[in-house]
């Protein structure tokens, strides 16, 4: 594929230092990602960024193909819906996105694979839309970082997630020791799993996750 179609990296990469930037508002972000709604998938291309496909991976292992058609599926900062397009493929039916920004789910709801539409950040407080212990998976692809979801935040998925079901996310390996993670995030997945509230079932590195950029994969099951 020529690069011309899935956007230029410079720019991708200027886009997003901008929005995973400190001190950023959530309206800042939300509006940064509003801008960007148009050109994202062509930016956000999977030759160059492979988070969602990784993400599907993960609740492909989790979720036998047998039981994919019933699990119910959150989507956290769901974008345009390309992580919601790999589980369709992969046989997932029951998806929800959630995502703070309008445009991004505008386009999402295009693609005709959600049942449902949530327009909010995820945060340490509690989403008055969803009940405790309703979703079989929470997942979430790139939407980790500085301004974005907040380490407290997991303890909100983990109130959603039914008992026995999982926690997935993917994110840049790097921002793992950016200011708002560095001690804390890790720190408070471990405490988590002292304190027997899930169990990590993985961690994995992900080579060129982000154009030659590293992430990582983290997979719990609540306890």
């Amino acid at each position: 594929m020529d690069t011309d179609e899935i956007g230029n990296e410079e720019v991708v990469f200027d886009i997003l230092k901008q929005l995973f930037s400190p001190g950023q508002t959530k309206e800042e972000v939300k509006d940064g990602y509003n801008s960007w709604a148009d050109t994202y998938e062509t930016d956000s291309n999977p030759d160059r960024y492979t988070g969602p496909i990784q993400a599907a991976m993960e609740c492909c292992e989790v979720i036998p193909e047998a039981n994919r058609e019933d699990a119910l599926v959150l989507d956290v900062a769901a974008g345009t819906g390309f992580l919601g397009n790999e589980l369709q493929l992969k046989g997932f039916r029951n998806l929800h996105a959630l995502d703070p920004s309008t445009k991004m789910l505008e386009k999402a709801n295009t693609r005709n694979i959600y049942q449902k539409l949530i327009n909010k950040f995820i945060s340490e407080e509690p989403l008055i839309q969803v009940e405790a212990d309703t979703y079989d998976i929470v997942a979430s692809s790139g939407g980790m970082g500085q301004g974005h979801i907040p380490a407290g935040a997991l303890w909100e998925m983990l109130r959603i997630t039914r008992q026995g079901g999982f926690i997935i996310l993917v994110m840049r390996e790097e921002y793992l020791r950016h200011p708002e993670y560095d001690g804390i995030l890790e720190v408070l997945m471990e405490n988590m799993e002292k304190t027997r509230k899930w169990k990590m079932i993985k961690k994995r590195i992900i080579q060129k996750y982000f154009a030659e950029k590293e992430g990582v994969a983290f997979v719990f099951k609540k306890a």
